[in-house]
C-alpha cells in the first residue's frame, strides 16, 4: 500500500478528494494544505499502529569481537529486541544497555521490533498485510480533524477507527490455551 493511495482515501472520506487529487495531478497550490496535513496525519497512525497494536519485526545481522552491538548499527530504530542467535540458529543470551546490547562475540542475527521511517507521499507504507488502507484512513480522518478543531467528527472517526482496529486483531491468529483438569 502506497502513502499516495491512503492519502487519497482518507481524502474522499473527508469531501476533500478532488482538491486532493487535483494537487496530485497539477503539483499546484490547490489541495496542498489538505495533503501536507494527511501526511503528517499518516504518519502518525502508522508510527502508532506499530508502537502500540501491530508491531512490525524485522532481523538483522550483526558482527561484533567484543559482543556489544550498538543499536545504531541495525537497519531500523529498534523498540524492543525479542532475541539473538547465533550463526547456526541456536539462542544465545542478552542483555540489554542504553545505548547497546552485550552478547557473545561473533556473527548473530538480532530479532526486534521497530518504528517506521516518516513518510514522504511517494512511499510505502511498511505495513504490508497487518494494516489494510482503510485502516490508515479512518484512523487518518480522525487525526485530521483533530487537527482542524473538529471535535465532534474527530471522535466519530475514532470510533471507526478503532472497530476496524479491533477487526484488525481479531484477524490476527490467537493463541489457545488448553482447558486444566482440576482433581
Amino acid at each position: 500500500m502506497t502513502v499516495k493511495e491512503t492519502i487519497l482515501l482518507a481524502a474522499d472520506e473527508l469531501g476533500c478528494g478532488n482538491r486532493v487529487r487535483e494537487y496530485f495531478e497539477e503539483e499546484g497550490e490547490t489541495g496542498k494544505k489538505e495533503t501536507e496535513v494527511l501526511l503528517r496525519c499518516f504518519n502518525l497512525v502508522e508510527n502508532e499502529l506499530a508502537l502500540d497494536y501491530l508491531p512490525l519485526y524485522a532481523e538483522d545481522e550483526a558482527e561484533s569481537e567484543t559482543g556489544a552491538i550498538a543499536y545504531s548499527a541495525l537497519q531500523r530504530a529498534a523498540v524492543r529486541i525479542l532475541g539473538v542467535r547465533d550463526e547456526w540458529g541456536n539462542k544465545i543470551p542478552f542483555r540489554l544497555f542504553p545505548d547497546h546490547l552485550k552478547t557473545s562475540p561473533g556473527k548473530v542475527r538480532v530479532a526486534y521490533t521497530y518504528t517506521p521511517e516518516e513518510k514522504g507521499t511517494e512511499d510505502d507504507s511498511d505495513f504490508v498485510l497487518q494494516a489494510s488502507p482503510r485502516l490508515f484512513a479512518f484512523g487518518m480522518a480522525a487525526e485530521y480533524c483533530l487537527a482542524c478543531g473538529l471535535y465532534e467528527e474527530s471522535e466519530v472517526w475514532d470510533e471507526k477507527y478503532r472497530a476496524a482496529l479491533a477487526a484488525a486483531y481479531r484477524a490476527r491468529p490467537a493463541r489457545v490455551l488448553r482447558s486444566r483438569r482440576w482433581a
